[in-house]
C-alpha cells in the first residue's frame, strides 16, 4: 500500500488534525500525512504541484509532518464532538496543559480581568506558554503581559489546534519556554453553516448560550480568490457558590458554617476604645463588644457573622461577540495576497461580598461618644463606664468593623474590546524558494470599574452632631456645604440613601487597560543545496515586534483615598528585533539499516530595547531504521523577555507590617550565627559596646517602609528542554499509531519576589547581593529603614516525565460504513519542583496543589463511532491522585483538628466522562445535524479543599482549584445546519 495512503488511514484513526504552523499549504486533493500524535488535512491555497508543508514548530516546509518535538492536535471535530464554546475547556483536557492562569471559575477576586481564559502548559505558567494565531503573535489580553485571552478565537472558525511543549524560542521568540499553542482557522469553505447550543446544569442554573455562523465562498478567475467570514455569540451566566453545597457557607477550622462566617456583619460588631486606643472590660463588664439582632436591637458581644460564600461566584458570566474573516487572492505562482482579522467584545463581571470597613485600619476613625445615632441603651453604658472613677475603663470613641451592604457593591464589571488584522504576501521566487511578509496588529481595550467609597467624605459622615432644630447634621460646615449627609451604621440598613450616596466617590474605582502589538516578519523557505539523499532545507527571516501597555487607575486609586490599595498607574513599552535561521540536513536514507537519518537545528538573535541581545537555539534529529518506527530527539535553549509589567509598574510605597530584625535585642554577649552578623554591623557593633543593646522602639519598627513594583534591571528567563522520544505507525497495522516522549524543562533565573523577611533573613547570613539590595539600613544607626520586594531573576523550576499517544481507528464491520476511533494522550510527570529563591525550601508539586499541582498521571481519552448518519463520542479524564497539603506540613499544623477535617488533605483520583450523540440528515451540501451531550457524565463532585490547611474561606475557586469540576453534570443540546 502506498505510504500516503497508509498515512490518510492513520488519520482517519486519530480523528484529529496536524497541520503547518502557519501556512497549511497542502494541496486540496492530495493525501493527508501522519505526524507522532497529529494529522493533516488538506488546505487549497498551495500550487498543486506542491505537496510540502509547515508544522508548528518548525518554519522548515516537508513533504511529511516528521518533526524532532512532540506535537498535540486537536481538530474541529474534536471541538464540535464535545459541544465546546471556549477551546480553554478543550485544552484543559489535555496532559500537557496545567491549571490555567485565568478562567471564568478562578478569576472572580480579580482587580481586572474577569472570565479571561488562557493557557498553562507543563504547569510553567500562561505567561511562558505563547499563543499564535496562523503561526503569528496575537495581542496579549493581560495588561503588562504577553497572555493571550483565547475567549477572542472563536471556536467555529479554528481548524484545529496545535500544542508543542517545550522550547520554541528559536522558532517563534520570547514567552516560549513551556510550549506553543498555535490555532490554525478556517481558511476557505464553499456555503454558510450556522449552529446554535443551549446548555444548563442538571440542578437548572449555568445556562451558557451559543450562536455562531460560518460563511465563505471562491471568486475570480480560476477561483483565485476566497473570503471566508464568521460571526460568533456566546452567553454563559456564570454560577453562584451558594448554589453548591461544598461552597454554600464560609469554612475554618471550626468547620462550616456560622461558627466560621466573617466578624465583618452587615449590622456591625461595635467595640468600646479609651483614651488610650486600648479595649478594656475593666470594672465588671462582661463585654466591651456590641452588635444587633435582625430586629436592630442590641444585643451583647460580636453578634451574628456574614457569610460570604452567599454571594460569591463560582464562575463568573462571560458574555461574548465575536468577528473573525480570512481572505486570499492568488494573483500568480509568485504573489498570493492574504488577510485575517478578528475582533472581539467581552463583558464580563465579578461578584463579592461588600467591602468589609474596619474604622481602626480603612477610616482611621470611629464614632465619637456624642455622635447622636449611638442607640440609648449604649450611651447609658457609656455613662456608667465613664463614671465609675475606673480610668481605663472610660469609654471616648467606638470602633467598628461593618459590612457595607446597602452603601456599594465592589464587584466588578468587565468590557472588553480586542481587534487583529494581520496581512502580507508570499509566493515562488523560484521552483525551490518561498517567501512571506506579513504584519500583525493587535489592540485591546480593557474597562474595569466597581463602586467604591471616598474616605475622606466617609470620616465626615461618620463625625455627626444634632444642630439647633434637632436635626442630625455632620459637624463639619464645609462638608455640609459640599453636601455630607451622616450615616448611621448602628444595625442592618441603617444607612440612608443620601449617606451611601455622598459617601460613594465621585469617580469609580476603575482601571483603563491599552495594550498595543505591531509584528513585521520576512521570511524565504527553500533548498539551499543538493546533498547525495536529498535537499538541505533552510528558513531565514527577520522579524520586528513593538509592544506597549498602559494600566491607568482613577485618581483616588493612585492617591490611596478609596477603600483599596493606594496603585499607581503602569506605562511601558519595548520593541526588538530579531534574526532566525532554521535548517534540516538529511544524512542518509533508503540504506541498509536507516530508512532515513536526518539532523535540524535552528537559532535566533533578538536585541531588545530593555535587556539587550539575547540567544536562542535548539537542535536535533530523527532516524528510521525502518519504515513506521522512527526515533527523535531535540535540545532547545529557550529565553523569555521580562514583560512590559515586570519592568516597569511604578514602585508604590508600602509600610508593611510585622517587619523583624534579627538583630532586635542583640547586645556584645548574645550568641548565635545571626548576633555574629549583626555584630558586623557597624553601626550595631557600636550600639553594643560597653553593654549596650540594640534595640528597636515600636516607632522605629512602624516607620521601616518598603517598594514594590517592577524592576528595569530585570534580564531574561532561561529554558533548558531535552525531549527523546520514539513514533511508531507499522504499515502491519493499519490505523495504529503510537508515540513516547520523554520530556526534561528547567527554568532558571526566573522572575520573583523574594519575601522581605527572607531578604533580611538572607542578607545577615549570606551578604549576598540578591538579598541585600533589597535591606537599607541608616548608616548612622543600624535600624532597618527600607525593605523592598520588588521584581527580581531568583527562582528555578524543573519538571520531567514522559508523554504517550495512542491512536487507532477501524471499521468494526457492525453495519457497511462504521468506524471505531480511540485516541489516548498520556502523561506521567517525574518530576515538578520548584525553588522560590536560593535560600528557599525545594518544593515538589508531583501529586501536590499547594506547590504546583502537577498530577503524577494525567490521562484524556476519546472513542468515536460512526456508522451511517449517527455519531456517538465519548471522552475521559483521568486524574491521578492528590494532596492538597504535603503530609508533614499538615501534620505539623493539624492538632486539634477533626479527622473529617484533616482527612481533607487526601484528595482521591478522579474520573470525568463527557458524551455526545449526533444525527444527520441531507446531503453533504445541504444538511442539518442535531446533537445532545453531557459534560460530567457522572456528576463526579469536586474535594472539599483545605486552602492553606484550615479551610480559610471555601469558594467555588477554592474548591476546584482550577483544577476539579465545581459546577457538577451539564447538558447541552443545538443543532448545525449546512447549505
Amino acid at each position: 500500500m502506498p505510504r500516503t495512503l497508509l498515512l490518510t488511514a492513520t488519520i482517519l484513526a486519530a480523528g484529529a488534525l496536524a497541520v503547518p504552523a502557519s501556512a497549511q499549504d497542502v494541496p486540496a486533493a492530495a493525501p493527508a500525512a501522519t505526524q507522532d500524535q497529529a494529522t493533516v488535512a488538506p488546505a487549497a491555497e498551495a500550487p498543486a504541484t506542491d505537496d510540502t508543508i509547515v508544522v508548528t514548530g518548525s518554519r522548515i516546509r516537508r513533504p511529511d509532518l516528521e518533526s524532532a518535538s512532540p506535537v498535540a492536535v486537536v481538530d474541529s471535530q474534536q471541538i464540535q464532538s464535545q459541544g465546546i464554546v471556549n477551546t480553554q475547556d478543550l485544552l484543559q483536557k489535555l496532559p500537557q496543559v496545567g491549571i490555567p492562569g485565568l478562567s471564568r471559575t478562578n478569576s472572580n477576586f480579580a482587580t481586572s480581568g474577569n472570565g479571561i481564559a488562557t493557557i498553562n502548559l507543563r504547569n510553567l505558567g500562561d505567561s511562558r506558554t505563547l499563543v499564535l494565531v496562523n503561526g503569528r503573535r496575537f495581542v496579549p489580553g493581560v495588561a503588562g503581559t504577553s497572555v493571550v485571552d483565547v475567549n477572542n478565537i472563536p471556536a467555529d472558525f479554528v481548524e484545529r489546534i496545535e500544542v508543542v511543549t517545550g522550547g520554541a524560542s528559536a522558532i517563534y521568540g520570547s514567552d516560549a519556554i513551556a510550549g506553543v499553542v498555535n490555532y490554525v482557522t478556517k481558511t476557505d469553505m464553499q456555503g454558510i453553516i450556522a449552529r446554535a447550543q443551549y446548555g444548563l446544569t442538571s440542578r437548572g442554573d449555568n445556562p451558557n448560550y451559543t450562536a455562531s455562523i460560518t460563511g465563505g465562498t471562491k471568486f475570480g478567475e480560476d477561483d483565485r480568490g476566497s473570503i471566508i467570514v464568521n460571526g460568533t455569540y456566546s452567553k454563559d451566566l456564570g454560577l453562584l457558590s451558594r448554589k453548591r453545597g461544598i461552597s454554600a457557607e464560609d469554612c475554618s477550622a471550626a468547620g462550616c458554617g456560622p461558627q466560621s462566617y466573617s466578624s465583618y456583619s452587615a449590622q456591625g460588631r461595635f467595640q468600646f476604645r479609651n483614651g488610650a486606643n486600648e479595649s478594656t472590660n475593666a470594672g465588671g463588664y462582661a463585654s466591651n463588644l456590641f452588635s444587633f439582632n435582625p430586629d436592630n436591637s442590641v444585643v451583647a458581644g460580636g453578634g451574628t457573622g456574614f457569610n460570604r460564600n452567599s454571594v460569591r461566584r463560582i464562575s463568573t458570566p462571560v458574555e461574548r461577540y465575536l468577528a473573525a474573516g480570512a481572505a486570499q487572492y492568488k494573483f500568480s505562482d509568485s504573489v498570493t495576497a492574504f488577510l485575517e482579522g478578528t475582533y472581539a467584545k467581552t463583558k464580563s463581571s465579578s461578584r463579592l461580598e461588600a467591602l468589609a470597613l474596619d474604622s481602626q485600619l480603612d477610616t482611621g476613625v470611629g464614632y465619637g461618644i456624642d455622635n447622636p445615632y449611638i442607640p440609648a441603651s449604649i450611651r447609658q453604658q457609656i455613662t456608667a463606664r465613664n463614671s465609675d472613677g475606673i480610668a481605663s475603663n472610660d469609654v471616648t470613641s467606638i470602633d467598628f468593623r461593618r459590612r457595607q451592604n446597602e452603601v456599594f457593591s465592589r464587584s466588578n464589571t468587565n468590557d472588553r474590546d480586542t481587534f487583529r488584522i494581520a496581512g502580507g504576501f508570499r509566493g515562488d521566487i523560484s521552483p525551490k524558494w518561498r517567501y512571506e511578509v506579513s504584519g500583525v496588529y493587535g489592540q485591546l481595550k480593557d474597562s474595569t470599574s466597581s463602586q467604591d467609597i471616598d474616605i475622606t467624605k466617609y470620616a465626615n459622615a461618620l463625625d455627626a452632631v444634632t444642630d439647633a432644630t434637632g436635626t442630625i447634621v455632620c459637624r463639619d460646615a464645609t462638608a455640609r456645604a459640599a453636601g455630607c449627609a451622616p450615616i448611621n451604621l448602628f444595625g442592618y440598613n441603617t444607612a440612608s440613601a443620601a449617606a451611601s450616596n455622598y459617601v460613594q466617590s465621585d469617580v469609580p474605582r476603575s482601571v483603563e487597560i491599552k495594550n498595543t502589538q505591531f509584528v513585521a516578519n520576512a521570511s524565504l523557505n527553500g533548498s539551499l543545496l543538493t546533498l547525495p539523499y536529498g535537499d538541505v532545507q533552510v528558513a531565514l527571516g527577520a522579524e520586528y515586534r513593538r509592544e506597549k501597555s498602559s494600566e491607568n487607575w482613577d485618581a483616588l486609586t493612585n492617591a490611596g483615598l478609596n477603600s483599596g490599595n493606594q496603585t499607581p498607574d503602569t506605562v511601558g513599552k519595548f520593541n526588538v528585533k530579531e534574526l532566525f535561521g532554521e535548517i534540516d540536513i538529511p544524512i542518509l536514507k533508503n540504506v541498509p539499516f536507516v530508512n532515513s537519518l536526518s539532523l535540524q537545528g535552528a537559532a535566533r538573535y533578538s536585541d531588545y530595547s530593555t535587556i539587550g541581545t539575547v540567544f536562542s537555539w535548539n537542535a536535533g534529529g530523527e532516524y528510521s531504521p525502518v519504515q513506521g518506527l522512527r526515533f527523535r530527539g531535540n535540545y532547545a535553549i529557550a529565553n523569555r523577555a521580562p514583560n512590559i509589567n515586570e519592568l516597569f509598574s511604578s514602585a508604590s510605597e508600602t509600610f508593611p507590617p510585622g517587619i523583624q530584625d534579627p538583630c532586635d535585642g542583640v547586645t556584645a554577649a548574645s550568641a548565635g550565627t545571626y548576633a555574629n552578623a549583626c555584630r558586623q554591623i557597624p553601626a550595631i557593633a557600636a550600639a553594643v559596646r560597653n553593654g549596650g543593646t540594640f534595640q528597636y522602639t515600636l516607632a522605629d519598627i512602624q516607620s521601616i517602609n518598603g517598594f514594590d513594583g517592577g524592576n528595569r534591571n530585570l534580564q531574561e528567563e532561561k529554558g533548558k528542554t531535552l525531549t527523546l522520544g520514539a513514533v511508531i505507525a507499522p504499515d502491519q497495522v493499519r490505523g495504529f499509531s503510537l508515540t513516547v516522549d520523554y520530556f526534561d524543562i528547567k527554568l532558571s533565573n526566573a522572575i520573583g519576589i523574594i519575601p522581605r523577611s527572607t531578604s533580611i533573613q538572607q542578607c545577615l547570613l549570606t551578604s549576598e547581593p540578591q538579598f541585600c539590595n533589597n535591606v537599607i539600613r541608616y548608616d548612622n544607626t543600624g535600624y532597618i529603614k527600607t525593605v523592598n520586594a520588588q521584581n527580581i531573576n531568583i527562582s528555578d523550576t524543573k519538571t520531567r516525565g514522559i508523554d504517550v499517544n495512542a491512536r487507532y481507528g477501524r471499521a468494526l464491520g457492525l453495519t457497511t460504513d462504521d468506524r471505531l476511533d480511540v485516541s489516548v494522550l498520556y502523561t506521567h510527570t517525574l518530576r515538578y519542583q520548584t525553588q522560590s529563591d536560593p535560600a528557599a525550601p525545594v518544593n515538589s508539586g508531583v501529586g501536590n496543589l499547594e506547590y504546583g499541582a502537577a498530577f503524577r498521571d494525567k490521562v484524556n481519552a476519546t472513542a468515536s463511532y460512526r456508522t451511517g448518519p449517527f455519531s456517538v463520542n465519548w471522552t475521559t479524564t483521568y486524574l491521578s491522585p492528590m494532596l492538597d497539603t504535603p503530609r508533614d506540613e499538615f501534620a505539623e499544623t493539624s492538632e486539634g483538628l477533626s479527622p473529617e477535617i484533616a482527612a481533607h488533605n487526601e484528595i482521591a483520583s478522579r474520573f470525568y466522562h463527557d458524551v455526545q450523540v449526533r444525527a444527520r440528515v441531507g446531503e453533504e451540501s445541504k444538511q442539518m445535524e442535531m446533537f445532545f451531550g453531557v459534560t460530567n457524565l457522572f456528576d463526579r463532585k469536586p474535594p472539599k479543599l483545605e486552602d492553606n490547611v484550615f479551610y480559610g474561606s471555601i469558594t467555588g475557586t477554592t474548591t476546584a482549584a482550577d483544577v476539579y469540576d465545581p459546577i457538577g453534570r451539564r447538558f447541552y443540546v443545538g443543532a448545525q445546519l449546512r447549505f
